[in-house]
């Protein structure tokens, strides 16, 4: 059972403060969503929960305390790949040094990519480059998932996709998804408006 205990958080980059007192416990079991704006702070705090990225200030304390690896999976348009290796080899890599929630075959099958498996990565279309690290992250069985953005350049089709398979998976875990998107949030009961954290309290 994971838990994400953040306390006091704060991220500042030169003089503007993103937020600052971000005290939430996230719990296994739930699914999260952080909104805001463009520009917000929701793929920063998305990382410094990741443990990617220090806070400026306050601490973030995980249960199980596992290695980041060992805790999350993760997916983001920011994330970068291998261009010279094909979408086979990128899902035979990662799944060497990570455990597969399904079969690899039966995950190509579930996201439409058979077809494109000796592709190389970089000639790829903007939209099956996001599909296939979503798919990596969606398919890898860590206590947490991490969706930054997880709709990246998805039509309705593959939107209807990633929703089908965090419902199929993801439910009885924690995730939590920076977004302001509502098809990438659909599954996400609690919600955090990152605005709340950005002014001084009074």
């Amino acid at each position: 059972m994971a838990l994400i205990s953040c306390t006091n958080i704060g991220k500042r980059f030169n003089n503007e403060v993103l937020f600052r007192d971000f005290n939430y416990m996230f719990e296994a079991g739930k699914q999260y969503v952080l909104l805001g704006p463009n520009s917000s702070g929701k793929s920063t705090l998305l990382k410094i929960i990741s443990g990617v990225l220090a806070p400026t200030k306050g601490e973030v304390i995980f249960s199980p305390n596992l290695p980041p690896e060992q805790l999350f999976s993760f997916s983001s348009p920011e994330m970068y790949l291998l261009d010279d290796f094909t979408v086979e080899e990128l899902f035979q890599f990662h799944f060497q040094f990570k455990k597969p929630i399904i079969p690899i075959k039966e995950q190509w099958e579930l996201s439409d990519l058979t077809p494109f498996l000796h592709k190389k990565y970089s000639n790829l279309s903007s939209g099956l480059k996001n599909k296939v690290k979503l798919s990596l992250a969606l398919f890898t069985d860590t206590p947490v998932l991490l969706l930054d953005e997880p709709c990246t350049n998805f039509d309705e089709v593959n939107s209807a996709w990633y929703n089908d398979m965090v419902m199929k998976h993801w439910l009885h875990k924690l995730v939590i998804v920076a977004s302001n998107q509502e098809i990438e949030y659909l599954f996400c009961k609690e919600k955090i408006l990152l605005q709340d954290f950005k002014k001084e309290k009074t």
